[in-house]
């Protein structure tokens, strides 16, 4: 039975964009009745291109099948505008799936993609990924994404696949890994990126400063777009934590936009996370602009 149910659920949803299924009551009432039968993952379309979404609740690739949609749009948005002025090259860092490799890749075939993910089984989720669309602008990695090159880092794998992290285990732990690292101005090096808008985005749940302070170089010659995840996680950091954040903008002359692509203050994010409650740990992401960039123009664009 649970093949049977399996099989009619993928005919159900299959070639068409799962976003057309978000006020579907059927489709909603199918999958509350089938999701915890399932016995493989589900072949779905998002957008232009396919992922292989997990069956499993504790796989962020299962939220696809859940809310028939990926949370990001404003990301996705900016994305869009960017890649309308030229093409993207993206540094993924903490992939997962691969929904932001993925998109970029499959708006336009001059952008590149190199992608980190620390976590062994979530690698191989997006490899296969990779492989369902045939898509060769990706270049993923295996690795700890920070500030050392061919270090051996302990890296803290979870039962929820998005919450594994390099720098706290407040979580249900699966298990302690030790996973190689490299640095963003490491595998940038060799990189021609002269023609590119290069993009940064960020979701390493806590360790953001690390590969910021790795990719020093980069954003120095480059001034790129950072998407960053703004959690408490970075703030218990002793060394790369918002005071490092706050030198770097100060440095590099870049500043915050939130979401609603507007000019903020990091002190004002930082109040943000200290009413949040103690079972949260983020308030989502933010936009790092260096002043007077091409970026800083496209954020006002897309304030229309």
């Amino acid at each position: 039975m649970r093949k049977l149910l399996t099989k009619l659920f993928q005919k159900f949803i299959e070639l068409k964009d799962i976003r057309g299924f978000k006020k579907n009551i059927f489709y909603y009432i199918f999958f509350r009745i089938i999701r915890s039968i399932l016995d493989k993952k589900i072949k779905v379309k998002i957008y232009n291109f396919l992922i292989m979404a997990n069956y499993k609740k504790t796989a962020m690739s299962f939220s696809i099948l859940r809310k028939c949609d990926f949370d990001d749009h404003r990301e996705l948005k900016l994305l869009d505008k960017i890649c309308n002025h030229n093409k993207i090259f993206l540094f993924d860092c903490g992939s997962n799936f691969g929904f932001y490799s993925l998109y970029v890749a499959s708006k336009k075939k001059e952008n590149k993609v190199i992608a980190f993910e620390a976590s062994p089984a979530t690698f191989n989720e997006f490899l296969e990924n990779i492989n369902l669309n045939n898509i060769n602008s990706i270049e993923a990695k295996n690795l700890a994404i920070s500030n050392k090159d061919k270090s051996e880092l302990k890296f803290y794998e979870s039962d929820k696949n998005w919450e594994s992290s390099l720098d706290h285990s407040n979580f249900k732990k699966k298990s302690e890994l030790s996973i190689s690292s490299t640095t963003l101005d490491k595998v940038s090096e060799n990189q021609n990126l002269a023609n590119y808008f290069v993009v940064i985005k960020l979701d390493v749940e806590g360790h953001e400063m690390k590969v910021i302070d790795g990719g020093l170089n980069l954003i120095k010659e480059y001034s790129p777009l950072i998407i960053i995840e703004f959690s408490k996680f970075i703030g218990q950091n002793e060394e790369f934590n918002y005071y490092y954040l706050e030198n770097f903008l100060k440095e590099f002359d870049y500043d915050i936009y939130n979401v609603d692509y507007k000019k903020t203050e990091l002190k004002l994010l930082i109040e943000q996370m200290n009413k949040l409650s103690k079972n949260m740990y983020g308030i989502g992401n933010s936009f790092l602009v260096k002043k007077n960039s091409n970026f800083e123009k496209i954020m006002k664009e897309c304030q229309i």
